[in-house]
């Protein structure tokens, strides 16, 4: 993860500078190993390696990919709270059945294995799914639209969607 994290921080020196300033520190190992337990879920190795270069970014709405911000620890546990109460308090029951585009399980509108990794502000993010439907990969990235019904596998792995964005990406 380290060695594509470099090749994407060069990639935001040229095309989004303004990117640079907003990523927090490093967060620890102890902090990372806090979060999988209050959320139940353990992080695939690439997603605890990335907090350990930067944990997220501070809520500047300078996007990093696309429209995206990076999350923190602390707001990954947020959203994954809510999204997990809101599940278990039935919110989801009414919803269109999901529009999986690619190996996503269509079960749910939201799965309490997929651990949210960056957000647009509005409810939509981009996740790691643990919990992939059968063709799919542990660990995939995929959309979360909290009021459209489509989960697209947009990479196999967090550093896909990495080296995605410096290749094929022009800003």
């Amino acid at each position: 993860m380290r060695q594509v994290w470099n090749e994407f921080e060069q990639w935001l020196k040229i095309n989004r500078p303004e990117v640079l300033g907003t990523l927090n520190e490093a967060a620890t190992e102890s902090q990372i190993t806090e979060v999988e337990q209050k959320i139940g879920l353990k992080f695939p190795q690439n997603l605890r390696e990335l907090l350990m270069i930067h944990n997220g970014q501070r809520d500047e709405y300078i996007a990093a990919i696309d429209n995206y911000l990076l999350l923190p620890l602390d707001e990954i546990v947020y959203t994954w709270q809510t999204l997990k109460e809101l599940l278990d308090g039935g919110e989801f029951e009414d919803f269109e059945e999901v529009e999986p585009v690619g190996p996503v399980k269509k079960e749910f509108w939201w799965n309490p294995c997929w651990i949210p990794v960056a957000t647009n502000g509005g409810g939509d993010d981009i996740c790691i799914d643990l919990d992939p439907a059968e063709g799919g990969k542990v660990g995939q990235i995929i959309t979360f639209w909290h009021d459209w019904e489509q989960r697209e596998v947009i990479s196999d792995s967090l550093e896909e969607w990495f080296i995605d964005t410096i290749n094929h990406r022009d800003e």
